[in-house]
């Protein structure tokens, strides 16, 4: 043959598995996509700043990462807030 590879690309299991619960995320919108000081400035009594700022430093550690709420694109972080905000809301008090 032309020495060209012609395998089909092997799926990756470590993506989320997309549910009806979560499937209205899939629907790509610039507006659901903001930046910190834009998520801190829409709910000052919610977030501050660096409260967001560790929670995305931490986000391969919090599941955000896992989740797709966080896009990395030349090296500045943004927040798909529809994902996100579910996330937020599914948190628990640790009784720890």
């Amino acid at each position: 043959m032309n020495g060209l590879k012609t395998e089909a690309p092997q799926y990756n299991s470590n993506k989320p598995i997309l549910s009806a619960a979560n499937i209205n995320h899939q629907q790509n919108s610039l507006d659901d996509v903001v930046t910190i000081n834009t998520l801190q400035a829409e709910y000052p009594h919610l977030f501050t700043k660096q409260q967001l700022s560790w929670l995305l430093k931490t986000r391969h550690k919090n599941g955000l990462d896992q989740l797709g709420a966080i896009l990395k694109i030349s090296r500045k972080l943004y927040i798909k807030k529809s994902i996100f905000i579910d996330w937020f809301l599914e948190q628990k008090a640790n009784n720890s």
